[in-house]
């Protein structure tokens, strides 16, 4: 598409940006108007509210995210990335005052949030509300991110051979345990064939029955035709079961030709393509384009990135003097009033000082001394005298709602916005999108300005040593400003204009560095290594992988339309959608991990918890997080460390965090976690202990929990430590708690989602069913199964040479049962355990209770059950 296509398409979308920040400012009027009472609204009138705020925020995201991924112009495309982070941001912010209001039905303060009232309001299908990750995580390139990939495809190459991905293999989802005990394999073993053969028997006299019950009937049905009269012989079963035949055969014509109308009316409305859309010509021509649109993109870039050097050397000589002499007058009047001040005897230690000088706080007179006191006594009194404070109860939610009235980002997105329209409502016609000459000299100003202020700092620094030495004084020191009780927390705002140029050295350290580096357990084994000889080492350990890539679209499946009956009529909260599950990995994993900016502004955990069966997704969402955040991923699994740093399992955790931290973003994966957190069983007599390698488990637990606490809300740094385990009711729930902040529960997927997975795997393999073949009945009989499970039939099923005899043998139900049956599945027993652990573990099962038990006082007398707040 054209750049004036995503230029209108740009307003298009500041105006609707527009329209919704006007809703921001709501609540505020309506104060305003009710002579600023507070006005007080239920919660569900602030859901509403949220609810088509985030709407208005997710329609602006995608117009933005289209815009930025085509849009060629170099400065557009650095105010873009601005609106679009703000943007996000706030969308977020919106989402988590969604989660906090959504109190009605047995799902509160879920996660997943139930939008489906609010849509059906907007006349909007619910699959419009759904956001991906944006492309940029992916697409944009950095001189640290080059570097990075090109040093591990080297090191892979030198250790390993190989530099390619590796290929997930899903077994059958039971864990070998090198036990080492010969006999009970064999026992195992026997076990599992008597197991099998008892289940070969049973199958067997059940086919036997019905063989006997089908005689029996056909007996039966001739002595009541000879006690009725008729005649029975092979002429009349024979016309019977031609009449038989002749009613099947014309039942599969009719659906034959019902299914042929059904498809032509597809196409002519518009609702099913001729061809798939990856093979559509328009698909093909866009794909072609916006690789054309990158490499312009990257070709302007360069020219915008010379354009700002030669601008730099030419302020760097024009403005070089006058800069300079007025900041050396300046610093020199400072420190010869000081000097003129202490009477020659004090010279200031550094020029450092010159700018703290407004922060010194002055020795007070007698006077204004005793004034401090007497205030300070007047609110002591006052906070004593203060009966009727609130106080609050443990359990109960923070209000995450801010101040009626714009916040913070809203007000950033105001400012971009006027900045856009200052600089670009009277804009030429610029055909080749090169960048604009007369907006070079703001946009380096300030670095300039830095570049010239170190100079001079440095030369008065010489001036203040040489002056010291010449008066023989003393270094001056100012009184320090008495610390408050109360800490504020300082905030760094991320500069969105640093390293502009991409130039000077590449530096591997963490994002959040302060002036008292915040120490990891077990330092002392890497205190003195490179960050780059710390990766080569897991590289080298195979600790360091690179993935096949995924996306987090293959999740297949669509938001449940049942949810609303489904919450009404039972007791246990509905399984999430994967339409939900997407939702949650994109905006509470993806979008923090991917852009710093977020990750400042917005308090989400760097420790995550995938759960579920065998098979659901866990690995494919790792994959997909992995690939489109463009992340390091370093594999601390049960089975991928058990023989790796067996006595050292702190310097492992030290070596795998730092190279994390350093190499941002990045993903610490732990598999299995249950083996590492396990909970205390009852051993029975003779049974051996289970052992895995070499590791010291104990140790790895020990250590890896004090990790736990390394990154905290505060933290600036873009590492997810994901675990993910398919039996969490066998780890210790406490310390799994503890540890995993947020918890994602990935469940078997229901009848639709099973429908939406087989049609994806025919489609990936081109072929077209036969109208009469039975889908229905394959996603149903498969009840229990996962994507995962599925997936390994299918590719039992859908050999080269059976898609190749497609034409002239259709697929038929049965040749799907064998392959299906010898896979693992999810039983309902073992489903209910799910369940179970997922309503204790999420905190449904508590908020449920406390909505349906009322809450007794001391004396005994029932009090009516409250909304948890």
């Amino acid at each position: 598409m054209s750049n004036q296509y995503f230029t209108t398409k740009w307003k298009t979308s500041i105006n609707q940006l527009m329209e919704g920040l006007t809703v921001e400012s709501d609540p505020l009027v309506e104060n305003q108007q009710k002579d600023n009472l507070k006005y007080v609204r239920s919660d569900q009138e602030w859901f509403r509210y949220y609810g088509k705020l985030y709407l208005f925020y997710v329609d602006s995201y995608k117009a933005l995210e289209d815009c930025y991924d085509q849009v060629i112009h170099p400065q557009k495309r650095k105010i873009l990335k601005k609106m679009l982070e703000n943007n996000m941001l706030r969308m977020l912010q919106v989402k988590q005052n969604l989660i906090f209001y959504s109190t009605t039905g047995n799902a509160i303060r879920s996660d997943y949030v139930n939008l489906h009232e609010i849509m059906n309001d907007e006349k909007r299908l619910l699959q419009s509300a759904e956001v991906g990750l944006p492309r940029f995580f992916a697409s944009d390139i950095t001189r640290k991110k080059t570097y990075r990939d090109q040093m591990i495809n080297k090191l892979m190459m030198e250790f390993h051979d190989t530099n390619q991905p590796e290929i997930e293999e899903l077994g059958d989802g039971k864990r070998i345990e090198d036990d080492g005990n010969m006999h009970s394999r064999i026992d195992m073993a026997i076990w599992s064939i008597q197991k099998l053969e008892r289940g070969r028997q049973g199958i067997m006299r059940v086919y036997f029955a019905k063989y006997l019950r089908k005689l029996d009937l056909k007996k039966f049905e001739k002595q009541k035709r000879l006690q009725e009269g008729g005649e029975v012989g092979e002429d009349t079963e024979r016309e019977e079961a031609v009449i038989v035949i002749q009613k099947y055969f014309n039942g599969f014509k009719a659906r034959e030709i019902v299914w042929k109308m059904r498809q032509e009316e597809e196409l002519f409305l518009g609702f099913k393509r001729e061809k798939p859309l990856e093979e559509t010509q328009d698909y093909q021509m866009y794909i072609k384009n916006r690789e054309l649109m990158k490499n312009k993109q990257q070709e302007r870039m360069l020219e915008y990135k010379n354009a700002l050097l030669d601008a730099k050397e030419a302020l760097m000589n024009n403005w070089t003097d006058d800069i300079q002499s007025n900041m050396l007058d300046d610093r020199r009047k400072w420190y010869m009033q000081e000097v003129y001040k202490a009477e020659g005897k004090k010279v200031p230690a550094k020029v450092a000082q010159f700018y703290d000088k407004d922060k010194v706080r002055l020795p007070l007179t007698e006077e204004e001394q005793e004034a401090l006191d007497l205030a300070d006594k007047e609110k002591k009194a006052a906070k004593k005298n203060k009966t009727k404070k609130k106080k609050k109860k443990k359990g109960v939610d923070e209000d995450p709602r801010v101040e009626q009235g714009p916040t913070e980002t809203v007000v950033k997105l105001q400012d971009i916005i006027q900045q856009h329209n200052s600089d670009w409502r009277g804009e030429l016609q610029n055909f080749e999108q090169k960048h604009e000459p007369k907006l070079l000299n703001n946009e380096i100003a300030k670095e300039v300005e830095k570049q010239i202020k170190s100079v001079v700092d440095d030369m008065i620094d010489m001036e203040l040593v040489n002056l010291r030495l010449a008066l023989k004084a003393k270094k001056f020191k100012y009184p320090k400003k008495k610390k408050s009780k109360k800490k504020k927390k300082k905030e760094k705002k991320l500069d969105y204009d640093e390293d502009i140029l991409d130039q000077g050295e590449i530096l591997f350290e963490p994002r959040s560095v302060t002036k008292k580096k915040k120490r990891m357990p077990g330092d002392k084994h890497t205190a003195k290594k490179d960050p780059r000889d710390m990766l080569a080492e897991l590289i080298e350990a195979g600790v360091v992988k690179k993935l096949e890539p995924a996306k987090l679209s293959d999740l297949v499946g669509d938001p449940n339309p049942m949810r609303n009956k489904l919450e009404l009529l039972q007791e246990q909260v509905a399984d999430p959608s994967m339409f939900d599950l997407r939702q949650a990995l994109i905006q509470f994993v993806g979008m923090p991990l991917g852009s710093p900016y977020i990750k400042d502004n917005i308090k989400e955990s760097n420790y995550i918890l995938f759960y579920g069966p065998h098979g659901s997704g866990k690995s494919h969402a790792i994959r997909a997080l992995h690939t489109e955040c463009d992340s390091l991923l370093i594999d601390l699994s049960v089975e991928n460390i058990k023989d790796k740093y067996s006595n050292e399992p702190e310097k492992l955790l030290n070596l795998a965090f730092k190279v994390a931290t350093c190499f941002q973003p990045s993903i610490i994966y732990i598999d299995e976690v249950d083996w590492i957190f396990k909970g205390k069983k009852k051993k029975k007599k003779g049974e051996a202990p289970i052992v895995r390698g070499s590791m010291n488990w104990v140790k790895f637990r020990k250590f890896l929990i004090k990790y736990g606490k390394y990154f905290t809300d505060k933290g600036r740094e873009n590492v997810a430590v994901i675990g993910c385990t398919n039996a969490p009711w066998s780890a210790n729930k406490k310390q799994l708690k503890s540890f995993f902040k947020r918890r994602i529960y990935f469940p078997c997927p229901d009848y639709t989602t099973r429908m939406l997975i087989f049609k994806k795997f025919f489609e990936q393999s081109r072929i077209d069913l036969h109208p009469n073949f039975p889908l229905s009945t394959l996603a149903m009989i498969t009840e229990g199964f996962t994507a995962g499970n599925i997936k390994e039939a299918m590719k039992k099923i859908l050999t080269e040479r059976r898609i190749l005899l497609t034409n002239e043998l259709p697929f038929r139900i049965g040749e799907f049962v064998d392959p299906l049956s010898n896979q693992h599945n999810t039983y309902q027993q073992k489903y209910l355990e799910f369940r179970k652990f997922h309503d204790e573990f999420s905190g449904n099962k508590a908020r449920i209770d406390k909505l349906k038990k009322p809450e007794e006082d001391e004396k005994g007398k029932k009090k009516p059950a409250k909304k948890p707040r």
